[in-house]
């Protein structure tokens, strides 16, 4: 039971990946399932501006979407659907060009409705698109606690660590915690995270913390092709024990304490899109 208190701040939680195919959304959406069960009123932000799949993913068709927030037929609060499974998600679009142009106006008009409803949730978990953009980056960056999801790939691995990178240049402190993604046991995720946190400790000069594993499943598969999440649709399977663990990590993970004091998340969203610094240079 929640008391809603209007002072709360819900943690913001980003997914990201640097580069799309290794299992964000799946993860994002399944994680915000077993929060859910934890207790914790959970909303999921589709962020994937262009390419939005949760919906899809859930099996659920979103009645309006960002456009018509941008074209001022609806209020964000009212294109939030809320889904059988006890999470709320918030629909994002799928490749409309004027939704393209005006990508900054998107990030922004969602950071001015933030406000209204983001003392509803316990948690906010952020789905980004795939890639180092803008806008991605406008979302991860001052969220309370990040998560890379991370696949032996190598293109995987090179494309997470610039995504690292950036983060560590425009967010001191940020917590990035590593999920090692479709791994075939627990000693190649850890292997995985151990190369990687290297890589970051001698380059970087930050670490990562350890999220988990999650086993290679074709349960997993078979639950996308059915447009329903793994946790409803095969909840003992090794993918869903794995990701119970994560939760876990993920929950104890303690909030940065400055993130707290400087207000509404999206208003800082707002300023990062001012002020963003990819590779060194004012974007």
């Amino acid at each position: 039971k929640n008391i809603t208190n209007k002072n709360k701040q819900p943690q913001i939680i980003a997914v990201t990946s640097g580069k799309g195919g290794v299992g964000k959304t799946n993860f994002s959406i399944n994680t915000a399932l077993l929060l859910a069960r934890l207790n914790q009123k959970v909303l999921i932000i589709d962020a994937d501006i262009h390419l939005g799949n949760v919906d899809v993913l859930f099996g659920i068709s979103p009645d309006f979407t960002l456009v018509d927030v941008l074209k001022g037929n609806k209020s964000l609060k009212e294109i939030i659907k809320n889904t059988p499974y006890g999470v709320d998600f918030l629909p994002a679009t799928s490749g409309v060009m004027d939704m393209i142009e005006g990508e900054d106006n998107i990030v922004r008009s969602i950071a001015q409705a933030f406000s209204t409803f983001q003392n509803d949730y316990d948690i906010i978990l952020i789905d980004t698109g795939a890639g180092v953009s803008i806008s991605t980056l406008s979302f991860v960056l001052g969220t309370d606690k990040i998560i890379v999801v991370v696949t032996p790939d190598p293109s995987s691995i090179s494309d997470a660590y610039a995504m690292i990178k950036i983060i560590n240049q425009n967010q001191d402190n940020a917590q990035i915690m590593m999920v090692s993604n479709r791994v075939r046991n627990e000693e190649t995720g850890e292997s995985l995270f151990y190369k990687m946190n290297l890589i970051v400790n001698k380059f970087l000069n930050t670490s990562l913390i350890f999220g988990g594993s999650i086993m290679d499943d074709t349960q997993v598969l078979a639950s996308v092709h059915a447009q329903q999440p793994v946790v409803i649709r095969y909840p003992k399977a090794r993918a869903v024990i794995n990701m119970q663990l994560i939760c876990r990590r993920i929950l104890k993970l303690p909030v940065r304490q400055s993130i707290q004091k400087d207000g509404n998340y999206f208003d800082r969203v707002r300023e990062r899109l001012n002020n963003l610094d990819l590779e060194g240079k004012s974007a």
